[in-house]
């Protein structure tokens, strides 16, 4: 292949003084005779690879008695052929700057797949004088018949594209009807598994255990029920969590284009894979989720995990933070002074253990208590799906939404009236101490501890007679007879 060489336009002319001056203005550009437009789409295989068109535009061009040999190469790699001309800036943009005499491609659709787009290359053509042919011999616009062929089979494939892209549109429709999993990699945190030949999503028995232990430390709240904390064990960031958590997939369900998908009924979601959470502890979710987005904030990353419960000698918070060498410590918010973490914390452990480190532990049961709030949710937003289809169908469609619509009213009753969440507690006592739990607690059931027990710290200054850390208690007896102390197992 050859590249037309532009030739240098020479002026001469004398001067005043009698210098011959050879001037050299810009080069004019050549315009080429035959250019190949060569086109590689993103799902190209080999018989349509660049060689394979090269071949066929040069057998082509010997028949029209050219000379392959002078030919251009235009070649736009990893476009699609339903994109604008003037954006396959590598090959198709340039043909219509250089109007090459003739341009063959190796098939119509390497010109382009679009109609409007093929029209509009045509019109170019014809205000240019530029002939359009391709390889197999059934475009070649030098000929009014030839003109006539190219916008008929320009219409043609813009007929076959939207043909297959309407059967692809029902199979996949197909497919959502049926709960298989369409295509691509399945949601966290599900699997794909394959089932007489077909994809549907399966449950990840780890990422599953997961997700719901990091759901109920997000039901639990405090520090580590955030979003951000109960994020960091997933191998999901913050964001992805938050969309999973407001969306329908732990529920198996999945939405498309922003709308549930349901049964041909129009109410009932389709099932692509087994539940994460049942209905009631979805509704709790959604429940919390308000909770945090109303303004919830989660403690400082780098406040001491008693804070809320120290106050300097004159009322304010010493909710903490961090000293120049990066030690933990609570520091008054109105700067009435500080205290290293490592100071007052252990005297806050000793002394719980000396003054209620041997009250008896009690284990705490529960019972009774029907709580159908998540599947009187799930009715609700069914009914709405069932009153908004009824508004557009008619016939033998809308009676079926009718019967539907009855039989779910009397589900509704019937859980309303068996909806009864207050449970019994029943307090068992154990032979365990307090200070073995506190032994075995975790920072946050620590805090727990201390809260129940009313704990108030206030940190006076060095000099105080009392001592520097007072700390009170205000125990509270719950044990039903007014005996000794009971607490949660």
């Amino acid at each position: 292949m050859t590249t037309p060489k532009p030739s240098a336009n020479i002026k001469r002319h004398v001067t005043r003084s009698g210098a011959d001056v050879t001037a050299h203005t810009n080069p004019a550009p050549v315009r080429p005779e035959l250019a190949f437009s060569l086109r590689l789409s993103i799902s190209s295989d080999e018989s349509s690879s660049l060689a394979v068109q090269r071949r066929a535009c040069r057998a082509q061009a010997v028949a029209l008695g050219l000379d392959p040999d002078t030919a251009v190469e235009y070649i736009d790699e990893d476009v699609s052929g339903a994109s604008a001309l003037e954006s396959r800036t590598e090959g198709m943009a340039r043909i219509l700057v250089d109007r090459p005499r003739v341009v063959i491609a190796w098939k119509l659709d390497r010109f382009a797949r679009s109609v409007s787009e093929f029209l509009k290359l045509v019109t170019w053509s014809e205000e240019h004088g530029v002939a359009l042919a391709t390889a197999d011999g059934a475009l070649n616009t030098s000929t009014p018949g030839g003109r006539l062929v190219a916008t008929i089979l320009a219409a043609l494939a813009q007929w076959e594209r939207e043909m297959i892209q309407d059967r692809v549109t029902a199979a996949h429709a197909e497919r959502r009807e049926q709960g298989r999993w369409i295509a691509g990699r399945a949601p966290f945190p599900y699997v794909m598994e394959r089932r007489d030949g077909k994809a549907y999503l399966a449950e990840d028995p780890k990422a599953f255990a997961l997700v719901r232990a990091q759901i109920e430390a997000l039901l639990a709240g405090g520090k580590n029920g955030t979003l951000s904390a109960t994020a960091e064990a997933l191998p999901i960031g913050r964001i992805h969590w938050r969309n999973l958590l407001r969306g329908v997939v732990l529920r198996g369900w999945r939405e498309h284009k922003g709308e549930l998908v349901t049964e041909s009924d129009g109410v009932t979601p389709v099932q692509f894979g087994p539940e994460v959470i049942d209905a009631a502890t979805y509704k709790r979710v959604k429940d919390r989720l308000r909770e945090l987005e109303a303004g919830e904030r989660a403690p400082r990353r780098n406040a001491p995990w008693l804070a809320d419960m120290v106050f300097c000698a004159d009322g304010c918070k010493m909710n903490g933070g961090m000293n120049d060498y990066k030690r933990s410590l609570y520091k008054c918010s109105k700067g009435h002074g500080s205290i290293m973490a490592h100071f007052l914390e252990p005297e806050v452990f000793t002394t719980f253990r000396a003054e209620h480190g041997d009250q008896p532990l009690y284990e705490v049961t529960y019972s009774g208590g029907i709580d159908h709030s998540g599947e009187i949710a799930d009715l609700d937003a069914q009914r709405g799906r069932i009153t908004k289809a009824v508004a557009q169908v008619d016939g033998p469609a809308l009676e079926t939404l009718t019967a539907k619509l009855t039989e779910l009213e009397a589900t509704y009753a019937r859980l309303k009236a068996e909806h009864a969440p207050d449970v019994t507690e029943t307090w068992t006592l154990t032979d365990k101490k307090l200070w073995e739990a506190w032994d075995e607690a975790t920072e946050d059931q620590r805090r727990n501890m201390l809260a129940n027990e009313g704990c108030r710290i206030t940190v006076h200054p060095k000099d105080h007679p009392g001592g520097r850390i007072v700390i009170e208690w205000n125990a509270v007896p719950l044990d039903p007879e007014g005996g000794d102390y009971a607490t949660a197992a």
